[in-house]
């Protein structure tokens, strides 16, 4: 202090001394009316600096982030809506797919079961075919055998006769007539002829 005070402080009775330091004391007290007061506007300052700042945050910062939120949530809802719908599809078409698969397989066991009744059927009448050509192959060469046995049959009955003939010429001595050499060549060949049918039968 300067000396000023210090003068001013000396003039001072002591009673009003006291009286100042007891206000002082009181003014100093936490309870005080004027403390709590200080206390009550301070928190009506408060309040209101705070619903201020509510009202200004709310038309600045949370409608906006609101409507980010609600859009960014009902794309979300879009895409899982999107998703399922897709899942379901997928399932479906794989349903779809596995009975596809389910038909071609039991076609093909069909179409292999008709293909090998085919074969069968083809080689049954192959086996048929081969057996009638047989048969008919062993008939015209049964014919074939026969003609050729008649034929030399025949040719062997000529010779045979022709040598009968003349040998019994010979024999006889009656080889200038032809009249004789053929009555002996048709006895021949009636001879022949008998034992030909009793030989066939």
């Amino acid at each position: 202090m300067n000396l000023l005070g210090l003068a001013i402080l000396d003039k001072v009775p002591a009673v009003l001394l006291d009286v100042m330091a007891e206000s002082v004391e009181e003014e100093s007290s936490l309870l005080s009316p004027d403390q709590m007061a200080h206390y009550a506007v301070t928190a009506l300052i408060t309040i209101v600096n705070v619903l201020v700042a509510y009202f200004i945050l709310k038309k600045v910062l949370f409608k906006p982030l609101i409507k980010v939120i609600n859009k960014r949530k009902e794309s979300i809802a879009a895409q899982v809506e999107n998703a399922e719908k897709q899942e379901k599809e997928a399932n479906e078409k794989l349903d779809e797919a596995s009975k596809r698969i389910d038909a071609s397989h039991e076609e093909a066991m069909q179409i292999i079961a008709d293909a090998r009744a085919q074969a069968e059927k083809q080689s049954e009448t192959i086996i048929e075919t081969a057996k009638k050509e047989a048969q008919e192959i062993r008939e015209r060469a049964e014919e074939d055998a026969k003609r050729t046995r008649k034929a030399m049959l025949e040719e062997m009955k000529d010779e045979v006769a022709d040598l009968a003939v003349s040998i019994a010429g010979h024999v006889l001595g009656t080889m200038g007539d032809e009249k004789k050499e053929s009555e002996l060549r048709e006895k021949v060949n009636a001879e022949l002829q008998s034992t030909e049918v009793k030989t066939g039968e």
